[in-house]
């Protein structure tokens, strides 16, 4: 088992036999983490202060395979995520040409770095807004997936993938005296309801299918999702002398695209997502279904001497624009992220910028990170969100530098 010295001849006579016929199938790492942080910008209490502790566990009695991962956390930056939190917990049966994977589980689609194009199916939790790692912004699902791989079309073998999650996740936001929530004052008369969610039924399941293969060096996939909008539209009403704002969960259906071609020391990406009936905020009233296309294009450039550079931009189009009901026709957004290894890549050095280039504010993040041994991890870094009231400008008062320490095991 990983982390642990194998038990002398002794040690393995004096073990149970279910136990040592365990050991052989099971395998058990995880990390521990403490991060701190401060603001540099406005005193105050730091906006991310938490220490880690996560286990995970795979299971191997071929062809059934499990899995299990979970976290225990306490957080003093944000008290509500203080405990002790499973994360995944799936069975899979592995056929000839075919699995399933039943449970909770997270869900990875596309190409994009650090945002989310068709990546749809695992929700995101934004209750540190978005200074996580897209990996720890994700969300598991309780789903089923069932895949098929090698399925001869025209002299390729293609790979289709076929979800069903019964039970609707919302994303997470910051709430209550999280150091992350957007301070927004409700006008006299006015009052916010509880979200309206959809109930647990057959006909509220969302659906997914993935079609992918690997044609001549490029690798292209094509999907579709039935689904409810992770963030909800929020709906005005008058109820006597007062306003209300009930929040609703709407559907809508995205048709997606996605490649990746490697060439030289390049790797070219791209993906595209049509939301069909997708609810949107308008000036003129309630949100009204508008069907937009979002896409990216992505360039990843390794030249050597552990230099990495990649470089997206991603648009987003409504259709049918109106200037009188609709903010913007289009929302663009530029990434650059530079990276670099030395002193024998026990140190990397990393800069990840998001431009919003419709009202030129950004997010910056800083990252130092150095191996101090087998398996320990120190890394400092700077978090900067330029001033402003866009998407990154509203945070701009939680600027702040951190520093981390983990040990994977």
């Amino acid at each position: 088992m990983p982390g642990r010295p194998e038990p002398s001849p002794e040690e393995e006579k004096a073990l149970p036999g279910w136990f040592q016929k365990l050991q052989e199938h099971a395998s058990l790492t995880g990390y521990m983490e403490a991060l701190h942080s401060a603001r540099f910008i406005k005193a105050g209490d730091a906006p991310s202060s938490r220490a880690r502790f996560h286990l995970e566990s795979e299971l191997d009695f071929s062809p059934v395979h499990g899995f299990i991962s979970a976290n225990a956390e306490k957080n003093w930056a944000i008290p509500d995520e203080t405990g002790v939190k499973l994360q995944e917990l799936w069975m899979e049966y592995v056929g000839s040409g075919w699995d399933l994977r039943v449970g909770r589980q997270i869900i990875i689609w596309g190409k994009a770095d650090g945002v989310q194009v068709t990546d749809l199916i695992s929700p995101p939790d934004y209750t540190e807004a978005m200074t996580r790692d897209l990996d720890g912004i994700r969300m598991p699902v309780d789903a089923a997936k069932l895949r098929f791989t090698g399925i001869p079309v025209m002299g390729k073998d293609l790979n289709l993938e076929l979800i069903a999650i019964p039970v609707f996740k919302e994303a997470e936001l910051p709430e209550d005296d999280n150091p992350w929530v957007v301070e927004r004052t409700m006008p006299p008369g006015m009052s916010l309801k509880s979200a309206n969610k959809p109930d647990v039924s057959i006909d509220n399941m969302e659906l997914a299918a993935k079609l992918s293969g690997y044609f001549s060096g490029l690798d292209v996939a094509v999907s579709i999702f039935h689904t409810w909008d992770d963030m909800p539209a929020y709906f005005y009403s008058i109820d006597g002398n007062a306003v209300q704002i009930e929040p609703e969960y709407k559907r809508m259906t995205v048709a997606g695209l996605e490649f990746s071609r490697p060439w030289s020391d390049f790797v070219f990406r791209g993906e595209a997502a049509w939301y069909i009936g997708r609810y949107r905020t308008t000036t003129a009233g309630n949100p009204i279904p508008r069907d937009s296309l979002k896409w990216l294009l992505g360039l990843d450039w390794t030249p050597g001497d552990d230099w990495t550079v990649g470089a997206q931009i991603v648009t987003e189009s409504i259709f049918d624009y109106h200037p009188a009901i609709d903010a913007d026709a289009h929302d663009s957004l530029v990434t650059l992220n530079i990276s670099k290894k030395m002193y024998n890549q026990l140190l990397t050095v990393s800069n990840m910028v998001f431009l919003d280039l419709n009202d030129g504010e950004f997010y910056n993040r800083v990252k130092a990170e150095y191996e101090l041994g087998d398996g320990l991890y120190w890394s400092v870094g700077l978090d900067y969100f330029s001033s402003g009231k866009g998407q990154y400008g509203v945070y701009h008062d939680n600027s702040f530098v951190w520093t981390k320490l983990k040990y994977s095991f």
